[in-house]
This record gives structure tokens, C-alpha cells and sequence, in this order.
């Protein structure tokens, strides 16, 4: 590609960007809140929320790892909820008050210099609706 090439790509990307941050800015999204169990069923997830009740506030850590190795339930712990991507989190289905959630998670890893290994994960799963939260992209 010759040099007139690059910078008619440049300038299309540039108003590309021009475009559509502007339909972006000031519109609120649903995300998921800090610290939270995601779950596979409504049912799984109601039976975790009675064991972590049943904990009064001690160490979560063993439950999140035997819930997490059965493949039952995750946790949203922060860094997991500073990877979730836009549109964040979107409701798929309604049972009284649990949600079901579909939010795509980037974990991005360094593997050499100037090299990175990008993995994108769409996940879903069920949680309590007021586990949400309304998010604004400025």
C-alpha cells in the first residue's frame, strides 16, 4: 500500500471513529456490580445466596473455588467486572427476580515485548436483579 493509500485508510478510520463515538457518548448501559455470584440456573443460584448467608461474613474464598470447580456458579470478583465489554451486560430472560445475563469478558496477557494475547470469553448466566447496575459511557 502506497503512502496516498495509508492516509485515505487513516482519514476513513478517523471519521469512522468521528461517527460513532458521539452515538455512544452519554448512553447507559447495564453492568454487573463488584463482588457478586453468577450462577447457572436461578435454582443454583438461589442455593449459593443460602450458603454464603450461612458464612455471616467469613472467608468466601473456599466456596467461590468449589462452586467455581463444579462449574455452578462464578464470581464477579473487581477485576473480572473491570473486563466486561460493551454493551456490558444484557438481560436475556426474566424469573421473578433473577436475571439472566449474556457480557463478553477481554483478558488481555503480555507474552513477549510488543505482544499480547487477547482472549474474549461470552459468558452467561443467571444472577439476582438487583446485582445490576446502570452504567453511562460518557
Amino acid at each position: 500500500m502506497n503512502r496516498i493509500g495509508k492516509c485515505r485508510l487513516l482519514a476513513a478510520v478517523l471519521v469512522g471513529m468521528a461517527v460513532v463515538a458521539p452515538a455512544l457518548a452519554g448512553e447507559t448501559f447495564t453492568t454487573l456490580k463488584e463482588n457478586i455470584f453468577v450462577c447457572i440456573s436461578p435454582q443454583v443460584y438461589d442455593d449459593a445466596m443460602v450458603r454464603v448467608r450461612g458464612l455471616n461474613s467469613r472467608d468466601l474464598e473456599p466456596l467461590k473455588k468449589e462452586l467455581s470447580e463444579s462449574q455452578q456458579c462464578m464470581f464477579v470478583d473487581p477485576k473480572l467486572a473491570d473486563n466486561i465489554m460493551a454493551p456490558f451486560a444484557v438481560v436475556l430472560q426474566r424469573d421473578g427476580t433473577k436475571v439472566q445475563v449474556q457480557f463478553i469478558v477481554t483478558f488481555r496477557e503480555r507474552v513477549e515485548f510488543l505482544h499480547r494475547l487477547i482472549n474474549r470469553y461470552v459468558l452467561v448466566g443467571w444472577t439476582d436483579e438487583s446485582n445490576l447496575e446502570a452504567k453511562t459511557v460518557l
